[in-house]
């Protein structure tokens, strides 16, 4: 017996990944300094016996650091160790396809489309998808959505908490899954979800805290402190307005990256948590309204629940894509975050967010890293890229926040498919 079609386009996708990934692997060794060399050289620390935090600071949750040993266990001269990392996020990779393919129907997508539009994205982001391991929290958050998609909502919890032990983020989903919980009454399922959430959060963090809270602690209030990113919403627009001769601003060097420093970026930097919790608060209302409006539509019956399914997963994307615009840190790896929600955005244009984060890729490949001295000197015209690059994905986030058009309200009710969203029980 033959394999299926869909078994076929996703061995396809596979061995192209595979292509792409080694192709950037090589690629990676030329147009970056030292690829992958801070994870190889935590990861020899690991091996030689130091506890993280505790012998050595790291701002990485734990599941990151782990990502970074398991290649070294094997691997440890610098080219090796590149190599095997690669490798690793092929396979985070590669179950990122599988979900993808999915979860695609939800999304009123075929498989190959989605899948193309999956590869695109990531040529986008180009050799910097092989030198961070954003591409692991980002395969957490779908396998999250995928699993509490189908039902299984007590392992989306425990995902979730997984990817929170990758890199922090992913705790924005979590209002999402809140509110659903509350659309459908599932008091219960909210409750434990709960519970496993902070049960896994306790098992992977809670020795680190027993070991010494204070250094792990520390690495936590590191994200708080950093200043105002340099490439950040907030940032652009500063280095905007002083190459117009409106603002004045200085770049310095610290926790890693190029910052900006004046009493208007500091207090920018200060209010930019707020900032993010406020516009956040937006989309999960207009997540929840999404919800509750279709909830009064008629009954409770499962020909609703396909429109539930991809209405979340809409919400995802344009939740990571607000974070990413409101945070005051906005690094050029983050942009892999979107990689795997994006070919699954069901708005009304969904062709045209790709298009934009296509762009956005480009322009953020142009200037880092082989112009980034010239943007760290505040060259009008990478300034203009990065400010255009930010500009691009907040109408994305515009465009993936409008509502369905009436014609498709009306399909998405009567559609007669229902989704595992509201079929199934918890997990």
């Amino acid at each position: 017996m033959g394999l299926s079609q869909p078994n076929r386009t996703l061995i396809i996708f596979g061995v192209v990944h595979l292509f792409i990934f080694s192709l950037f692997t090589v690629l990676a060794q030329h147009f970056y300094p030292d690829p992958g060399g801070l994870e190889h050289l935590m990861s020899l620390r690991m091996l030689e016996g130091q506890i993280p935090y505790r012998d050595f600071v790291s701002e990485y949750p734990p599941l990151a650091l782990l990502s970074f040993l398991v290649p070294g266990l094997v691997f440890r001269t610098p080219l090796a160790y590149h190599w095997a990392f690669a490798t690793e996020l092929l396979i985070f990779d590669i179950v990122a396809l599988v979900l993808i393919a999915s979860l695609a129907p939800l999304a009123k997508i075929s498989i190959r489309k989605s899948l193309i539009v999956y590869t695109l994205l990531l040529l986008a982001i180009g050799p910097l998808l092989i030198i961070r391991y954003d591409l692991l929290p980002a395969m957490l958050v779908l396998l999250a959505l995928f699993t509490f998609i189908k039902g299984r909502t007590k392992t989306a919890w425990a995902v979730l908490a997984l990817g929170f032990t990758a890199k922090l983020y992913p705790v924005i989903i979590i209002p999402l899954f809140v509110i659903y919980h509350l659309r459908r009454r599932q008091y219960g399922q909210l409750l434990k979800g709960g519970i496993v959430f902070l049960a896994v959060l306790l098992v992977l963090t809670g020795p680190w805290i027993i070991i010494d809270a204070p250094a792990y602690w520390s690495s936590l209030t590191y994200h708080l402190e950093r200043g105002l990113h340099s490439e950040s919403s907030y940032g652009t627009l500063l280095l905007v307005g002083q190459v117009w001769g409106m603002t004045k601003v200085e770049g310095e060097l610290t926790f890693g990256s190029w910052n900006l420093s004046s009493p208007l970026a500091d207090r920018l930097a200060g209010i930019s948590l707020y900032a993010s919790a406020g516009f956040l608060l937006v989309v999960y209302c207009l997540f929840g309204w999404q919800i509750w409006k279709r909830s009064k539509a008629g009954p409770e019956t499962r020909l609703s629940e396909t429109p539930a399914a991809a209405r979340l997963l809409q919400y995802a994307s344009l939740t990571v894509i607000v974070f990413l615009l409101t945070n005051k840190v906005f690094s050029p790896q983050f942009l892999i975050w979107l990689c795997p929600l994006l070919p699954l955005t069901a708005g009304r244009w969904r062709y045209i967010p790709w298009l934009l984060f296509l762009a956005a890729g480009a322009l953020t490949l142009y200037v880092f890293p082989g112009h980034y001295v010239g943007f760290e000197l505040f060259e009008p015209y990478l300034v203009g890229m990065l400010a255009g690059r930010n500009l691009l994905l907040a109408s994305a986030a515009i465009l993936m926040a409008l509502p369905p058009r009436p014609t498709q309200e009306v399909v998405e009710r009567g559609h007669p498919s229902g989704s595992p969203l509201d079929i199934q029980g918890g997990g």
